[in-house]
């Protein structure tokens, strides 16, 4: 259909409506529009854009915070929709609005995009509008805004002239020496950033005084961002500058009276030493290193020992070892016994480090010590980070040395009353297992390994089996064979029935590592022994375990072993049981029917032949006088087949023979000539199962083409025989049939079979899906309207229903008192018929001009008017929407709800239809339906169309009456597809 021109033209959703969101009260609609201003935006073009909208959020900044953080985000991003670089200074005044506000985030969002956009400006231009932007912003009255100049002086600095470069140094002075401590804050964090552009006569002469007054200001949080800044500025220097520059305030903040200073330095210690060189760290850094490990604030001594390892690898390689053995050895000893727990912790994470720098015999002498003392550590975690690095200490003298104290460490984290200490363990038990080797392993923690399978906590159990895959995939098969596949079927016979399915889980990690050879024979009999469990949770679980595992077993097993075992569990009394059993047996089944197992030619030729003998002699059974046992059975057979894609695959894969009936007659003949009613359900299932797969079509064979006269005997008994107990599954199958893969060829072909051999069927049909209660045996005909939908493909059906008040008879059925099923049937007919635009004002003009057709589509849409309209508003809609009472609900379904509203889109595509609209004020209730609290996307979006089209000026938006024969340049379109992409990805991440 010509709709996909209407669609893709992006809502240019007028200036006046956001206009009006912004002033709504509801702060989502507010946000809603913030974030539509690109295409806003686009619409209006860059003249409108430049003159009207940036002027009026300018005029408009005083909302909600999380409004404004989406308006300054937004603008960062309107370079080229307000006419590219040479107008980007138009975009100053909102963001210079937003940059003094009172929320931080705000103002720093603002900020963020102030920097975005400076080196979008020219030369001539920074200096004309964007560093006024700055002094304004600078030398403001309230604080806020003196905080937002301190991170926008460096990113125009460079590119402006030495007279105006003067005046923003002054600017920034004057911000470091604010009375206001956020201000003074704010300059210290942007310090080292605009030291970095400023000349070096400059840095030395105005920043480093700037910088030695502010590490010594009276607010420690001035003071600690100062530090951060001064490191930042050390590596600008020369090294021999370094110490008459700065070293004298760096060498004071160590012992800065804050314990947050002092713990910045300790934090970027490493920063600082690489800034400053080897003779300043020798002479300076490590006696400054050796004061913050010994400082008197656990935070500072745990900061400065997690940086232990990588300050002394930095140290000058000549006197490295010297210096660490002199001065830093002696403070991590006492550190070992220090009284803080994190401070161990942090110690213990990096002290193995150690061993690679001062070598073996310094590790033996010095070092060895210290780690033993601390795997003796009353606190786990410093256990835990010793063990957790011993690869550090084997490269160097190998962990055999640590062995005989790693093992009482690790027994007793294993038997830590915190599990997650016993969890911590387990995960680093790989690591040990390869270093300390298969035999010392087997003979010293095997035993613990296995005992973790019986934990009382459920996560360590999982952990343990996945630690035993780990474990097995190190050591070997044969290792797994002889040590733990005996100890994990030990756990099958255990009296807790929690150890029974810890075996089962560990048979599932276990598979793959191990193999097919030894998981049949070693691991499936437990399984299978398992499967006759008195607690069903374990029963359920063996069910799992075959699914899981199945892929390690042969074929042959599969069917001797595994099949019957599962059909056992498939008939358990527990319901849990069957359904587990039930999926792992069409699991199994899809991949013993499967045609993509074998990779050779002749063996997929020979797969499929057998199969296909197979199909054949269960269709032998399938006559309408044979045994009702054999039939039953067959077609449950069958049924189970048709579960699977590729069971359905095979069956309409079977090859076409004339001299006898196929299977698919045979099912066909069933449906109506069996006595047994059973057995005509189940065949009508069959055909159900077989119709649902959008890719395979029944319709090719011969036997169930579309014009063979099944489709029509069944069509004609459904709805003429209101007797006809499967009425709905008949309806059902005729809706797939319909619908799947069928051409619009092959519909017109069986509108044109119908039309010769059953005259009056479409008349039938819609007095049977209207009325009623039509169908005496309960059946509902909902699946009429499926098939409806799937013939209005077609121009025939179409007229047939706007002629003879066919159409008229249907619209009721989109009130929601009737099933989701019909509703949204029916709003698919009602937008089908709507394709054709020539019969639009057909549609909405009858002969009593009743407005029935849009009160159809506008009545599920509609709230309780009389609530949510005003006595003026309610009186100018069409009657059958006026003063609705309060108790009225939308349209639950968001797939009908979405129909609807494109359904009235369509019908905006004609000019007197438009017109029509407006004049009964429909935009009311699109407009109360879109003001609603989480409304899908799509339908706010498409909302937003109809919005546009109707409160447009017409001759502004089309320049034809019929916008589906609207041409849209490619450009546009481009443009309009990635707004709508843009749109879609930003709704995802807010979803």
């Amino acid at each position: 259909m010509a709709s996909g021109d209407i669609q893709s033209d992006e809502s240019l959703y007028p200036i006046a409506v956001l206009i009006d969101e912004l002033r709504n009260e509801d702060v989502q609609l507010r946000l809603n529009s913030i974030k539509k201003l690109s295409t806003i935006a686009l619409a209006l073009g860059v003249d409108r854009t430049r003159s009207e909208l940036i002027p009026f959020l300018t005029d408009t900044i005083y909302d909600e915070d999380e409004v404004l953080l989406a308006l300054a985000e937004q603008l960062g991003t309107f370079t080229q929709l307000v006419g590219g670089e040479s107008h980007v200074h138009v975009l100053l005044p909102p963001l210079e609005s937003l940059a003094q506000v009172e929320e931080t985030i705000v103002r720093d969002k603002a900020v963020e995009s102030l920097r975005l956009l400076a080196p979008q400006h020219s030369t001539t231009d920074l200096e004309t509008y964007f560093v006024p932007t700055v002094k304004r912003l600078a030398q403001g009255d309230w604080f806020t805004s003196r905080t937002s100049a301190s991170g926008l002086i460096s990113v125009c600095y460079a590119r402006v002239s030495n007279h105006v470069k003067g005046e923003l140094r002054q600017l920034f002075k004057s911000l470091c020496q604010d009375d206001t401590p956020m201000v003074r804050r704010a300059a210290a964090s942007k310090l080292g950033e605009f030291a970095k552009v400023v000349e070096a006569d400059y840095l030395r002469q105005e920043l480093v005084p700037l910088f030695n007054n502010l590490a010594n200001d009276e607010q420690d949080s001035v003071r600690l961002l100062a530090i951060e800044a001064g490191i930042a500025m050390a590596g600008l220097f020369r090294h021999e500058d370094l110490e008459q520059q700065m070293m004298q305030t760096l060498r004071a903040a160590t012992e800065d009276k804050s314990w947050r200073v002092r713990y910045v330095i300790a934090d970027k210690l490493v920063d600082l030493q690489k800034a400053v060189g080897p003779e300043i760290t020798k002479n300076d850094l490590v006696t400054a290193y050796c004061s913050l490990l010994k400082d008197p604030e656990a935070e500072v001594r745990a900061a400065a020992a997690s940086k232990l390892k990588d300050f002394c690898n930095n140290l000058p390689t000549d006197t490295r070892e010297q210096v660490i053995m002199a001065q830093i050895l002696p403070c991590v000893k006492d550190m070992v016994g220090d009284m803080n727990q994190h401070v161990k912790s942090a110690l213990a994470s990096v002290i193995m480090g150690l061993s690679p720098i001062l070598g073996k015999d310094n590790t033996l002498e010095h070092l060895l010590p210290l780690f033993l003392n601390q795997l003796k550590d009353d606190y786990p975690e410093v256990r835990l980070n010793i063990i957790s690095n011993l690869d550090c200490i084997n490269e160097v003298i190998g962990v055999r040395q640590l062995s005989q104290s790693l093992l009482p460490a690790i027994v007793e984290l294993a038997n830590d009353a915190k599990w997650r200490v016993r969890l911590g363990i387990i995960e680093y038990m790989p690591l040990l297992a390869g270093q300390l080797g298969p035999e010392f392993f087997d003979e010293k923690l095997s035993s613990l390994c296995m005992s973790w399978l019986t934990d009382h906590v459920f996560a360590i159990r999982e952990a343990a089996t996945n630690n035993l895959k780990k474990l097995v995939e190190k050591f070997g098969r044969d290792w797994a064979q002889n040590t733990v596949i005996p100890k994990v079927i030990q756990l099958a016979r255990e009296q807790n029935y929690l150890y029974r399915m810890t075996c089962l889980f560990a048979i599932n990690v276990l598979a793959e590592p191990c193999g097919q050879e030894v998981t049949q024979r070693m691991m499936l009999p437990t399984v299978i022994t398992l499967a006759s469990d008195p607690v069903a949770n374990v029963r359920f679980n063996v069910a799992k375990t075959l699914q899981r595992i199945y892929s390690a077993i042969d074929q042959s097993t599969l069917g001797s072993q595994v099949k019957p075992c599962l059909e056992k569990l498939n008939q358990d009394a527990d319901h849990d049981v069957q359904y587990f059993a039930n999926e792992a047996l069409e699991k199994i089944l899809a991949a013993r029917f499967s045609l993509n197992n074998y990779d050779k030619e002749d063996s997929t030729r020979t797969l499929m032949s057998s199969n296909f003998v197979a199909l054949e002699e269960l269709s032998e059974f399938l006559d309408p006088q044979g045994r009702l046992d054999l039939k039953s059975l067959a077609l449950q057979t069958l049924l189970s087949i048709t579960a699977s894609k590729e069971g359905r695959h095979l069956i309409l894969s079977l090859p076409n023979d004339d001299s006898k009936p196929s299977l698919l007659s045979r099912v066909c003949h069933l449906i109506f000539e069996d006595v047994q009613e059973s057995i005509r359900f189940d065949s009508l299932l069959f055909l159900i199962n077989l119709t649902s797969d959008n890719k395979l079509s029944i319709l090719n064979h011969k036997q169930t083409s579309i014009t063979n006269d099944f489709w029509l005997q069944l069509l004609k008994r459904c709805i003429d025989d209101r007797q006809y107990e499967h009425a709905d599954a008949g309806c059902k199958l005729l809706s797939n049939i319909t619908s799947r893969t069928i051409t619009i060829d092959q519909i017109n072909e069986f509108i044109d079979h119908l039309d010769k051999n059953y005259p009056s069927w479409f008349d039938h049909l819609i007095q049977a899906f209207s009325t009623i209660d039509y169908n005496l045996k309960k059946n509902n005909l909902d699946y009429l309207s499926g098939v409806l939908v799937n013939l209005t493909q077609s121009k025939i059906i179409r007229e047939r229903l706007r002629s003879n008040e066919h159409l008229k008879r249907l619209l009721c059925f989109t009130d929601q008192n009737h099933s989701t099923i019909r509703r949204g049937s029916v709003a698919c007919i009602l937008k089908n018929c709507c394709f054709d635009h020539e019969s639009h004002e057909k549609l909405i003009h009858d002969e009593n001009d009743n407005d029935e057709f849009i009160c159809a589509l506008l009545l599920p849409l509609a709230g309780p008017t009389a609530d949510e309209l005003t006595e003026e508003e309610n009186e100018q809609l069409p009657i059958d929407l006026q003063y609705l009472p309060s108790t009225k609900q939308r349209e639950s379904d968001r797939d009908i709800q979405q129909i609807l509203l494109e359904t009235i889109l369509l019908l905006c595509a004609t000019k007197p239809v438009r017109a029509y609209l407006r004049s009964k004020q429909i935009y009311y209730i699109i407009r109360q339906y879109h003001q609603q609290e989480n409304l899908d996307f799509n339908s706010s979006r498409t909302c937003e169309r109809i919005i546009q089209i109707l409160i447009g000026d017409e001759d502004y938006y089309v320049e034809t009456d019929n916008l589906l024969e609207l041409n849209i340049p490619d450009n546009l379109r481009e443009k309009f597809q990635e707004i709508d992409k843009k749109e879609e990805a930003e709704n995802i991440i807010d979803e």
